[in-house]
């Protein structure tokens, strides 16, 4: 099927047969067109065709396989102008070590927005001691007490994480419904400690996520 270009095409018309000066005989009265059985009538509520459900079915059983690979948790941060915006993430991910580069892959997310802009996001790896932190940049729970800043390279990253990266933004790359965002390391810091993981759809530990 061809894609529509936006370029309405002329059809030709026929040209009127000569007028004979008589007024031609009216058409007979046309019947309405019969309601047609079986259908219900419209709801309002979109239906999925199949190929659209077995693509949204195909998409849950993805996230429930990944959400088996256990992860850690991280809060990106930037500054846009005056303006600190953080959110959670767990696709995050080491992708080379000459250059530095790291990645993290973001979806819908008012991050995407402001990245072009500043060019610059901190990375912060959270301790187990941090869950509050990680529900707050996730946007489910409010923390009880104001999020810490530690200041790297002029971003703000999470007071008392496990890491803290700093790096510029060398690359990005669009994939599926998700933007790979590259960015070359250009401070780094850590400390020893338990880090928070994140394992089908939960925050914890891998005592508390397991049981064992």
């Amino acid at each position: 099927m061809r894609t529509r270009e936006g370029v309405a095409r002329l059809t030709r018309v026929a040209r009127p047969a000569q007028s004979t000066g008589m007024m031609p005989p009216l058409a007979p009265p046309q019947r309405p067109p019969a309601p047609r059985r079986g259908l219900a009538a419209p709801t309002g509520v979109a239906t999925l065709t199949p190929r659209a459900a077995a693509a949204e079915q195909a998409a849950r059983d993805l996230r429930h396989v990944m959400g088996r690979f256990a992860t850690g948790v991280t809060v990106v941060t930037t500054l846009d102008r005056e303006t600190i915006h953080g959110m959670t993430a767990n696709a995050f991910l080491s992708v080379s070590l000459r250059p530095p580069l790291v990645l993290v892959s973001l979806g819908r997310c008012k991050m995407n927005e402001m990245l072009p802009r500043t060019g610059r996001y901190g990375i912060s790896v959270l301790s187990h001691a941090q869950e509050h932190l990680a529900q707050h940049f996730a946007g489910q729970r409010a923390s009880p007490e104001d999020p810490r800043f530690a200041w790297r390279a002029g971003l703000p990253l999470i007071e008392g994480a496990l890491a803290h990266i700093v790096c510029h933004v060398v690359d990005a790359h669009t994939a599926g419904d998700h933007i790979l965002w590259i960015g070359e390391v250009q401070e780094l810091s850590h400390e020893d400690g338990e880090p928070l993981l994140f394992y089908t759809g939960r925050f914890g530990t891998m005592r508390e996520l397991t049981g064992r």
